[in-house]
């Protein structure tokens, strides 16, 4: 089912976060409902499926919706933050919008995001579990529950270049946000994900 790379950085460095277009790793996936892989229900698990790619795009996180210090990386190979419909090297599985974010802060730290609006929650929760399946240079690591359900993994082995990323759902919207696993700073990463997944939540309620 082949993947796909989405680059999120800066003109200074780059980060890779590569994700599968319509399949996952070599592992078991983060389970649903708390059960598993870091993952928790922390939030309403709307049913209703986002309608159109505007929809998401209103719900990607922008300036004013950063921590302070992070701005919009608008240097990322895909052109900063912007959603569309999907573009698939494969069968989509229900796959209907597709999203990326990239930020960044004065010190050069990176974290990207990729979201994936689904056509109905049940193709969500598939999509999930496939997003999530650890590759071989993976592994799963704890983190406070995300969404309905979410998953935490290092990804990669290298010290230079390993990231730290965190899959989550809410109702028929899948996320992965990456950080470098070199940075430090997991509150700030934890915010992006928590702030991520509320505007997502909102906008699966029409808000």
């Amino acid at each position: 089912m082949g993947s796909r790379r989405i680059w999120v950085g800066a003109a200074s460095a780059v980060l890779l976060l590569t994700v599968s277009a319509c399949g996952g790793g070599d592992s078991d996936g983060g389970t649903e409902n708390g059960k598993g892989g870091g993952g928790g229900a922390s939030l309403s698990d709307p049913a209703n499926p986002l309608k159109n790619a505007e929809a998401l795009d209103a719900a990607l996180l922008r300036a004013k919706d950063l921590p302070k210090g992070w701005t919009e990386d608008s240097q990322g190979d895909n052109g900063g933050i912007k959603a569309q419909a999907a573009s698939c090297e494969g069968p989509c599985n229900g796959l209907a919008f597709e999203g990326v974010g990239n930020y960044t802060d004065s010190t050069g730290a990176l974290v990207g995001t990729s979201i994936k609006a689904y056509g109905s929650k049940s193709a969500a929760e598939a999509g999930f579990k496939e997003e999530s399946k650890l590759a071989s240079d993976a592994t799963s690591e704890k983190g406070p529950a995300v969404g309905n359900a979410s998953a935490y993994v290092k990804s990669g082995e290298d010290a230079e270049s390993a990231l730290r990323v965190v899959h989550f759902r809410v109702g028929a919207v899948v996320v992965a946000v990456s950080q470098e696993y070199r940075s430090g700073d997991t509150a700030g990463l934890s915010k992006f994900t928590a702030d991520q997944a509320g505007r997502i939540e909102q906008a699966l309620k029409g808000e």
